[in-house]
């Protein structure tokens, strides 16, 4: 959308006639009784306006629902209406259509994005209004509807973005929150699941990178368009609007299970909250609004399934120079208050308008920037580039913009009417732990493994600044190897079994260790595996303990814990997870027929069935990496001497390669790693040992290596999960029951080992 500050008034035609509802008036009114009419729908009759139109949406299909002009509307709004891309701005309109015959009479007023939803048996009410939110009471009331009640937008995950996966939720909370209602109002099922309680986690914030052309709409198309324009048109991205107090579009289509839909498919997404307006006035305390506005965004962000991190861009349309400076507060707040709730804040707006007033002001520190800029500049070309901006400012993949608008396009049958977008958008989203393992680090962070000591304890060693290592006590009374995950740069989670066999919890968070907690909910477990998305979302599964099941716990912001989940199969080693960056989590194992199987759980998508991948008679228990391309590599010890390394390559949309023969002599579990952007396997030699082979550019392996002077292994290597960047830390246990660890840096190569001591 972009228009000038004079654009509102035209379209908004703002009525004041008299009304006389319940003994009362419209404002302004001495002859109110003149000044209504009857409108009857399915039992109920509203007293509305007389000036107003009534508009049957069973006749006219196609009307664009309009919030912008004073109208009633009946019936259910068509799935494709025909909406100009550039209607911004709300004043007091009603939409009436079927609802739930057991349907209970109640009303809700979000002064934020200032729309009022009443329910009644057998209807569904939504009403916008601009300053007269009294209008909307009477109409209702006039048809015995519920008066209704604020209710204030509060995002389910206050708190900053290094919250720890625990404090969102209290041990025992099983509660699945609003993903498992969406999921059981799609029909999903999960195919293998014996506990539909655990619904969909949040879409990572991968979703909304893209580099290439997107458009952006009014009303949220039907799928069946977003199903042909994928196929057909040149797209890969689609602007969405998710609130806001001028929102002027009705977002018929526009529902969590439509955004998985999406994602899945395939699109990226700019979200964007078109809220209060400079050159509409409506800028009356800045700060405070900016405050308010990113708490409803936040609120609907989550409803739709958008994770932390996402950016969200506030639309703010062209304003006259007399109003940057309320503009830029606003602006300013609205980011300070994103960041605070843990997603990242975009802006849209004219080249000349706020984009200028932001890249004029980007250095002086008197305004938080916004983490990416959406420029509306109409000039045809493809790129992001504009003059306003100076050197550095939003660079890095972080820019959107909108070339061309008010664009009627049509694929496949299916026209739209579009503003064109191009994006440069791959913001770093930080955190997460794709690989599940005992050991951790990420790029700026120090390395550190979690271990059982021989005392049964669970123990940290971390490498300091220095590139000495601490070692510290944390505690408790393990039964089997822990799984640490980052969940975020300030943020660790450790999962171990412990007494009884339950699963048990201990986070670091920026002010320290915390208290370690049960989840007794999961029952039994075997050895814990553990990944985590940048969003905050963390997985953690399991081998059953009193069946042959691969099990599964989550942890969704907001929500809390859910699970224990059951994924079926029958395995015969521990199930292994990795986690792709568009946020498919892959579950593999050794199944008890000697083969490879795995569960796959993609974007927007359920958990599958148990897949058997074949690959021959597996001798030991798989383990994987992702790699960047959304390639995974399965490796595994055959099951024939001499025990080689031996691996399946799976590519997305295609057939898995394997099994083929890597090499190497190996006694245990290979483990595979990324670092610096390359593939690389370490493990274990007969004689004890280490080796390494890494991938050749070419795509080739490289013939296998020892590591000098790592000898003495009692146990297979093991590496700490990284985001493939940092340097490569690898761990094992010596035939003196001591922890060593080498590290592999890019230049330098491998260096001496060292001697971490302790028991285990």
């Amino acid at each position: 959308m972009f228009r000038t500050w004079l654009t509102r008034y035209p379209l908004a035609v703002f009525t004041t006639c008299a009304l006389a509802v319940a003994g009362l008036a419209w404002p302004g009114s001495a002859a109110a009784a003149t000044a209504v009419k009857a409108v009857s729908y399915r039992g109920y009759q509203f007293d509305v306006p007389a000036s107003w139109p009534v508009l049957s949406l069973a006749r006219h299909r196609d009307t664009c629902v309009r919030f912008d002009l004073h109208a009633v509307y009946l019936g259910t709004p068509g799935s494709n209406q025909h909406c100009p891309s550039w209607l911004l701005g709300t004043t007091e309109a009603i939409v009436i259509q079927p609802g739930p015959a057991a349907a209970v009479r109640e009303s809700q007023e979000n002064p934020v994005s200032d729309q009022i939803t009443a329910s009644a048996p057998g209807i569904a009410v939504t009403a916008t209004f601009d300053t007269d939110p009294a209008a909307i009471y009477r109409v209702l009331a006039s048809a015995g509807l519920a008066a209704p009640s604020i209710v204030v937008p509060d995002p389910a995950r206050l708190g900053s973005a290094g919250q720890a996966a625990g404090s969102a939720g209290g041990a025992g909370d099983a509660s699945a929150g609003t993903a498992a209602s969406e999921q059981a109002a799609s029909g999903a099922r999960d195919s293998a699941s014996a506990d539909a309680s655990v619904g969909y986690p949040a879409l990572p914030a991968s979703v909304e990178n893209d580099v290439g052309i997107g458009f952006d709409v009014c009303a949220a198309p039907s799928s069946a368009y977003m199903r042909t324009w994928w196929r057909d048109s040149p797209y890969g991205a689609v602007g969405i609007y998710i609130g806001g107090a001028d929102r002027a579009c009705d977002q018929q289509n526009l529902t969590p299970g439509w955004v998985r839909q999406q994602a899945a498919t395939g699109w990226r997404f700019i979200p964007m909250y078109a809220g209060p307006q400079a050159s509409f006035g409506q800028l009356t305390s800045p700060a405070s609004q900016g405050v308010s506005a990113a708490k409803d965004a936040v609120t609907e962000a989550e409803r739709f399934g958008l994770g932390p991190r996402t950016p969200i861009y506030y639309d703010m349309e062209a304003y006259k120079p007399a109003q940057s400076g309320a503009a830029l507060s606003f602006l300013s707040s609205w980011t300070t208050e994103l960041h605070k709730l843990g997603y990242k804040s975009g802006v849209y707006s004219s080249s000349d308008s706020a984009v200028s007033d932001l890249a004029r002001t980007y250095k002086s520190g008197r305004y938080v920037m916004p983490d990416a800029i959406y420029d509306a500049l109409w000039n045809g070309s493809r790129n992001v580039a504009d003059g306003v901006y100076k050197s550095g400012e939003w660079t890095g993949g972080r820019r959107l913009h909108q070339f061309s608008g008010d664009v009627e396009q049509t694929y496949g049958g299916d026209t739209l009417d579009i503003d064109q977008d191009y994006l440069d958008v791959s913001l770093a989203t930080p955190g997460g732990t794709a690989q599940a393992s005992p050991g951790v680090t990420a790029s700026g962070a120090a390395p550190a493994v979690f271990y059982e000591g021989s005392d049964h304890r669970l123990w940290e060693d971390a490498r300091t600044a220095a590139g000495k290592w601490r070692r510290t006590d944390l505690g408790g009374y393990l039964t089997a190897a822990p799984s640490a995950v980052h969940v975020n740069s300030a943020t660790v989670e450790v999962f171990y079994r412990g007494s009884g066999d339950v699963l048990w919890e201990r986070s670091r968070t920026s002010s320290g260790w915390q208290q370690a907690r049960t989840l007794t909910q999961m029952g039994q477990i075997g050895s814990p595996h553990a990944v985590a998305q940048p969003n905050g979302v963390v997985d953690v599964f399991w081998a059953g303990t009193h069946d042959d099941h691969a099990w599964h716990a989550q942890y969704s912001p907001g929500a809390g814990w859910s699970g224990p989940q059951n994924l079926g199969g029958s395995l015969a080693s521990a199930p292994y997870p990795v986690e792709t960056a568009s946020g498919q989590v892959q579950l593999f194992w050794k199944g008890t027929d000697g083969h490879l199987w795995r569960a796959v759980r993609s974007l927007a998508r359920s958990w599958s069935a148990p897949q058997d991948l074949g690959m021959g008679k597996l001798g030991g228990a798989p383990q994987a990496v992702a790699l960047g391309s959304g390639e995974v590599d399965v490796f595994w010890e055959g099951a024939t001497a001499p025990h080689a390394i031996w691996s399946a390559e799976l590519r997305p949309g295609h057939a898995a390669i394997g099994p083929q023969k890597r090499g190497g002599v190996i006694a245990g579990q290979p483990w595979p790693a990324v670092t610096a952007g390359a593939e690389r396997i370490v493990y274990r030699s007969p004689g004890g040992r280490l080796y390494s082979i890494g991938r050749l550019a070419s795509g080739g392996w490289a013939t296998p290596a020892a590591v000098p002077a790592a000898t003495g292994l009692r146990t297979a290597p093991y590496a700490a999960a990284s985001s493939g960047t940092s340097a490569l830390q690898v761990f094992w246990t010596s035939a003196r029951g001591r922890l060593w660890t080498v590290r592999l840096t890019q230049p330098g190569g491998w260096h001496k080992p060292v001697d971490l001591g302790g028991r285990t």
